[in-house]
């Protein structure tokens, strides 16, 4: 009996203490779990992670769709991997910076200032990388999404900075260690993210990382708020907003924002500039403020051209004929028809939907004609009120008898000719019945133009080339003044000679004359 409670302390001993000791291996916790989450080790063993589970370095973590997991570090440093998301622990040591690789999905961070014991406070408190970018954390909260598909990454930041650059094409398989990250992030090719500023490397457009940008408030709001990725929308479903484009326009004409409105020069404050711009020559570029971007694609949606500008956010806003942002999650929801490909370009899936949905454009438009058409009336109604009580203080006994008949007739008038103005336009707005015909051309939303031909993207956001001085004509002497003149008598007297014998044809009746002569 003895032996038996002393082998049983001992076991109970083993297992405390084999605990300490995957605690203190252990540089993550887990301190919220919802849905699937599994950890592959390096031993090559598959684990599913549970609550208050530590999670050692080499850890591949990876989230099961509508899944999320909250990881708190030994640095207090916070991190979610939001739903169908990938990440790799590849090192995180007490007195450097850490190295984590998100290989898909989305990881959202709040990273210490105070980063336990490094010596070096300016350098970056931890790396984050994926296939094409590296990221330099000093002290933020911020939100990377990576697209393996094309290669995608985007960063946007909710507060403090992050350091951004490409990853070079031929070192992209290279194990990093934190010296080598650190030469990337501070490179001269590295942009700073801050706060409300979206970052991206979009293969589609450039290798180089895109020169940060303001996101649309909207969205930006909501993705502050959904820390975990895993928010279900409470939206109801709205009709869109009015087509902003002219009936009949083209709208590929208005796919790329243009700069005639204001041109871009390379100078220490571009970031604060709200429009884009392009460079030929160094593969720099910028979307203007106020673009959105579709969290699953990793390509981000810029204004058109004939975006409206708000002066309170420095924005431009994009219209909902290029998508919406829930207001709930944050996420992007292509126009009703289409879907946004992984290249940028917007697929029709359902031609009819999308048609319809256009039709509502139109009729929107309609009634806000009609409603403009009601208050110019209220206008004019108001007016002749007006007119009408001068006369009556002027000849009371005159108007007594004559308005009646006139506010009669023109009460008569009216309603004879408002119900039926209303129903020419009620039958003119009416829908017509859309073909179902799965092959019909649709003209959609482009918003920008593919590599490996970039020629369009970069005119429509290339700087404008500046345009020649005007040169002064210079005086000219007394001398000079005098052969000028008396060159122009001689022309005028051989004009005038021309002229008379009929050789210069002047107008028609002048010619007529002439040979009638």
């Amino acid at each position: 009996m003895k032996l038996f409670k002393s082998l049983l302390c001992l076991f109970s001993f083993m297992i405390i203490s084999s605990a300490l000791y995957a605690d203190e291996i252990g540089v993550a916790k887990v301190l919220i779990l919802r849905g699937m989450v599994t950890a592959k080790l390096t031993n090559g063993s598959t684990i599913t992670v549970k609550a208050d589970q530590s999670v050692p370095e080499g850890a591949i973590i990876q989230t099961a769709e509508k899944s999320f997991v909250k990881l708190i570090f030994i640095d207090k440093s916070q991190m979610n991997l939001g739903p169908n998301s990938q990440m790799v622990i590849d090192s995180f040591p007490k007195k450097e910076a850490g190295i984590i690789t998100l290989v898909k999905g989305q990881l959202r961070s709040k990273v210490t200032k105070d980063y336990m014991e490094m010596e070096d406070k300016n350098k970056s408190k931890l790396y984050i990388k994926t296939r094409t970018a590296a990221l330099g954390i000093r002290g933020t909260d911020f939100q990377v999404n990576f697209n393996p598909e094309n290669q995608n990454t985007a960063l946007i930041t909710f507060e403090g900075k992050v350091a951004m650059a490409h990853i070079e094409k031929n070192v992209r398989e290279d194990r990093f260690a934190q010296n080598q990250l650190e030469r990337v992030v501070s490179s001269d090719k590295a942009v700073m993210v801050e706060k409300g500023q979206i970052s991206a490397v979009n293969l589609n457009v450039a290798e180089r990382a895109m020169t940060p940008t303001l996101l649309g408030t909207k969205q930006l709001d909501a993705l502050k708020e959904n820390e975990t990725g895993v928010k279900e929308s409470t939206q109801v479903e709205k009709k869109q907003y009015r087509n902003p484009l002219p009936p009949g326009v083209d709208s590929s004409a208005f796919s790329n924002v243009s700069l005639e409105k204001k041109a871009i020069v390379e100078s220490p404050s571009i970031t604060k500039e709200p429009t884009g711009f392009f460079n030929n020559k160094t593969g720099e570029y910028k979307l203007p403020a106020g673009s959105i971007i579709d969290l699953n694609t990793v390509n981000i949606i810029p204004p058109p051209a004939n975006a409206v500008f708000d002066p309170n956010s420095k924005t431009f806003i994009v219209p909902e004929t290029y998508g919406k942002i829930d207001k709930t999650t944050g996420e992007y929801k292509s126009p009703e028809g289409l879907k946004l490909g992984t290249d940028g370009k917007f697929v029709v899936v359902d031609a009819e939907a999308y048609l319809k949905s256009q039709v509502v454009n139109k009729e929107e438009k309609k009634e806000e004609k009609k409603e403009e058409k009601k208050e110019e009336k209220k206008e004019e109604k108001k007016e002749e009120k007006k007119e009408e009580k001068k006369e009556e203080k002027k000849e009371e006994k005159t108007v007594a008898k004559t308005d009646e008949p006139k506010s009669a007739l023109a009460s008569k008038s009216d309603s004879s000719r408002g119900p039926a103005s209303e129903v020419e336009v009620e039958k003119a707005s009416a829908p017509s019945n859309t073909p179902t015909n799965t092959n019909i051309v649709v003209e959609v939303p482009k918003i920008y133009d593919a590599q490996p031909d970039m020629s369009k993207f970069a005119n429509q956001f290339a700087e404008k080339k500046p345009t020649a001085p005007l040169i002064p004509t210079p005086a000219l002497s007394d001398k000079q003044q005098n052969i000028v003149e008396e060159k122009k008598t001689q022309v005028d007297i051989t004009r005038q000679n021309n002229t008379d014998t009929g050789k210069t044809k002047t107008t028609t009746s002048l010619e007529i004359i002439f040979k009638a002569q």
